[in-house]
């Protein structure tokens, strides 16, 4: 009885040191859970940027909720031209909320000379937006997919790619410089770039 009291507390005792051992690494090797970034894009509406936040629990499966803005691009001469009515140069833009489930592959390229490596990603979520200014009834609920590819080295994260969705800045009609295009409700594309922290 005695013996197995022992042996019971050694057991105890060197799993304790074992998960204190196991943490300790996880944490020399980087291991975080939660990413921090920017990305910001160009598509057939204009431009887009974003901040982000994401959550993995696990290494290829997480969580993420950006904030950003998208508009049109404003021709030159209506930046520089100090005498122009700004009133008369309005150009649409739209706040936009987008949560998305995050998928990620295991690494697919090994960059070893970097330690660093190639890893594809896609992100299906939903856009949550209000309508731009004068806009009538636009859509606010809309779904968005992106999916490129990211370089990770140490804690930093370096992402290109691509994104296709129905969220349109024209929804609802609003108050644009180029007047409305003939369809509101279209698809768009945009190619985008990133990057991020690991924290």
């Amino acid at each position: 009885m005695v013996i197995s009291k022992k042996i019971a507390v050694g057991l105890v005792l060197s799993l304790i040191f074992i998960s204190a051992e196991a943490q300790t690494l996880n944490l020399e090797d980087g291991e975080c859970h939660w990413e921090g970034g920017f990305s910001a894009g160009l598509n057939n509406d204009g431009y887009e940027f974003d901040f982000r936040v994401a959550y993995f629990p696990i290494p290829y499966i997480g969580v993420k909720a950006g904030i950003g803005l998208a508009g049109e691009i404003w021709e030159l001469e209506d930046w520089v031209d100090d005498y122009n009515d700004e009133a008369y140069y309005e150009y649409a833009a739209r706040f936009k909320f987008n949560p998305a489930i995050v998928i990620r592959s295991p690494r697919l390229i090994n960059w070893k000379s970097q330690d660093a490596g190639f890893y594809l990603f896609t992100e299906p979520g939903i856009v949550l937006s209000p309508g731009a200014h004068g806009s009538r009834n636009a859509q606010h609920y809309r779904w968005d997919v992106k999916s490129g590819v990211n370089l990770q080295f140490d804690r930093f994260i370096v992402t290109i790619g691509y994104g296709i969705s129905n969220f349109s800045l024209y929804s609802g009609a609003p108050i644009t410089h180029w007047g409305l295009p003939e369809n509101m409700n279209y698809i768009t594309h945009t190619v985008f770039i990133g990057g991020a922290v690991k924290f």
